[in-house]
């Protein structure tokens, strides 16, 4: 693996945050597969973040040691920094410092290969720069000296002038191209097309789902955000049913990458019916957590709307017995009603192992064709 360098990863908990441990579990986890050797991590608990620095000073002289003394590359922050909060904590450890929102954009990017997810990681890298730069700028013009690595005093506004140009041109070709993707959904249901879209976490198996229900041969890997360009294939056997694959979620997804994905937001939207998918194999608090941020996420991005929705429990193989299988569905339904007020059914399957896909297949076209009906009788 491509080692990109030594790494401190910090994290600022706020008291009474109970999932803080399972957050920065999982932030390791993406920094390290996208090959950063995590040399020293640490974990500040305050009741609110400092506005100016995020952490407190005595924590940061903390981290500037440890900076020092290991040799760190680069401190990559599980929270959202502000731009003041960034460039502070740039000047003060004296290294380059990214939060998990550019994190999660550098993972983006790595695995981007179409134009439209490439565009969209673009722009959400100007929203996020475009402050930083500006800040960066009046800092400079009032110490009257070039900032670290600043590479001139007044190299700024120029570069500020051309990220703004370059963003309008961004959000006009991004428009453009989602009014033609809305425009291609609305015509495959004028064909009498109807549309399961294969939505969840990330790692869940989506993707191996997609492909043995399908038949397609999409990539499949163990790194997060793989699928960033959304797939449409047909469900064989049964007449116009298309599948899609979309973007995983993650826990504390920030919105303004949500919004940023706004064409493969459309895939959730215009969807007849969810296929939410599940990794019934993790522990059952994580299944409880990962489903609450898989809904919440569809709520915030008004992808439910009274649609029918199908639970795959997916990676049933790696569930040590069925006592324990069906202790957990029967948690995930409970929980699943109670975030939506409603029950809906689950079919435990392994995309790996190739079980329960048929029973699987038939439930998706059971529910299509009721909506059919229900559609026609109206």
């Amino acid at each position: 693996m491509l080692t990109r360098g030594r790494a401190l990863v910090a994290m600022l908990r706020i008291l009474g945050d109970r999932l803080w441990k399972t957050k920065f579990e999982e932030f390791k986890k993406l920094v390290a597969s996208f090959g950063y050797e995590i040399v020293s991590e640490i974990v500040q608990a305050k009741d609110k973040p400092r506005t100016a620095t995020l952490f407190g000073k005595g924590k940061i002289m903390e981290m500037k040691q440890i900076c020092d003394e290991e040799n760190i590359d680069i401190v990559i922050v599980y929270n959202t920094l502000k731009s003041i909060q960034k460039l502070n904590l740039e000047i003060m450890l004296e290294r380059p410092v990214i939060d998990r929102y550019e994190l999660t954009l550098e993972i983006f990017a790595e695995n981007a290969s179409d134009s439209v997810s490439k565009l969209q990681i673009e722009l959400a890298k100007i929203e996020k720069e475009i402050p930083y730069i500006k800040l960066q700028t009046s800092v400079i013009h009032q110490r009257d000296r070039p900032f670290t690595r600043a590479g001139g005093e007044y190299g700024y506004v120029p570069k500020l002038i051309e990220l703004r140009k370059r963003r309008k041109r961004l959000i006009e070709k991004i428009e453009e191209m989602r009014r033609e993707k809305i425009n291609q959904i609305i015509k495959r249901k004028e064909m009498g097309f109807n549309i399961v879209t294969i939505v969840g976490y990330y790692n869940a198996g989506k993707t191996s789902l997609f492909n043995m229900l399908t038949g397609a041969n999409k990539k499949v890997s163990d790194t997060p955000f793989t699928t960033l360009e959304s797939k449409y294939s047909a469900l064989p056997k049964y007449d116009n049913i298309l599948l899609v694959d979309t973007i995983g979620f993650v826990l504390d997804l920030d919105p303004k990458i949500i919004k940023s994905f706004e064409i493969n937001v459309d895939d959730m939207r215009y969807a007849d019916c969810l296929l939410l998918t599940i990794d019934i194999s993790e522990s059952t608090p994580i299944i409880i957590t990962k489903i609450n941020t898989v809904i919440q996420t569809l709520k915030q991005v008004n992808a439910l709307n009274k649609k029918p929705i199908i639970i795959a429990a997916n990676k049933i193989d790696l569930v040590k017995n069925n006592e324990e299988l069906n202790e957990k569905i029967n948690t995930l339904s409970n929980q699943i009603e109670l975030l939506l007020k409603n029950s809906y059914p689950i079919i435990p399957v392994s995309a790996k192992k190739k079980i329960g896909i048929d029973k699987l297949a038939e439930k998706i076209s059971e529910t299509i064709s009721l909506l059919r009906n229900t559609t026609s009788d109206n």
